[in-house]
């Protein structure tokens, strides 16, 4: 496929090596990728604090950076950037091709595994994971099946990808709640999310796996904030380094 890479403003500014590692396990599945020069932020903080005139033009501005670049998809390693931008577009633009754009942006974990999947033969990786499903994933892109769900055959996309790692034992927390960042929560109720986020990663602790992997930068950094304040040995990675590792 030929594909467009949305970085978001967290990944661009703290953790350029999950765009890096994004473009390389894309480039490596035989995909070709560009970067859509001019392309700004989702709108995600704006329209959590209620600024809809701000994130109109920020999300507007990074839909006519995408929409210029020809390509089949928008692929970009972050749910809840994905979630804004998907709904800014759709409820905020006034332009019917920055609105149906909306339909062609894809997380990450959705592209592997449901628009463009793969079949190949990963490398062995002997580490023991546990999976950071992050609410946007969960319950707006349907990356799982939320635990408040009662259903037969309960999915998760992300275990379904690296579950292709030979040697790799995933595990997972007891409860699939809230890591405490929130956008702007964890500014405006900075107290509440940190213990949110110490909550989640002892959650993660009692799995005994050696690091968390999610799909969502912004819930690793409130995450890898709270192991880092208690000094605890768990690694916290977004799950792109782990699959272009294997390739």
């Amino acid at each position: 496929m030929k594909l467009a890479l949305f970085v978001p403003c967290l990944v661009n500014h703290f953790y350029p090596q999950i765009a890096r590692d994004t473009l390389e396990l894309l480039e490596k599945l035989g995909h070709e990728v560009s970067y859509p020069s001019g392309q700004t932020c989702c709108g995600q903080l704006m329209t959590n604090s209620g600024c809809l005139d701000e994130a109109r033009a920020s999300v507007e501005a990074l839909g006519k950076a995408l929409a210029a670049e020809p390509c089949d998809a928008v692929v970009a390693p972050a749910a809840s950037c994905v979630v804004a931008a998907r709904e800014n577009l759709e409820r905020l633009s006034s332009s019917a091709e920055l609105q149906a754009l909306a339909g062609r942006i894809y997380e990450l974990t959705e592209l592997l595994h449901d628009v463009s999947p793969f079949d190949t033969r990963l490398k062995p990786l002997e580490r023991t994971v546990s999976l950071q499903m992050s609410c946007h994933g969960l319950r707006q892109l349907r990356l799982g099946t939320a635990s408040e769900l009662a259903v037969a055959e309960p999915v998760n996309k992300l275990r379904a990808l690296l579950s292709r790692i030979p040697q790799l034992t995933i595990k997972e927390p007891s409860r699939d709640e809230c890591c405490g960042f929130g956008g702007t929560f964890s500014v405006d109720e900075r107290d509440i999310s940190g213990k949110m986020a110490n909550d989640k990663v002892a959650d993660h602790l009692a799995t005994e796996a050696d690091a968390i992997v999610g799909y969502d930068p912004s819930c690793l950094m409130s995450l890898e904030g709270a192991v880092s304040r208690r000094r605890v040995p768990i690694e916290v990675m977004h799950f792109s380094a782990l699959l272009n590792q294997a390739i």
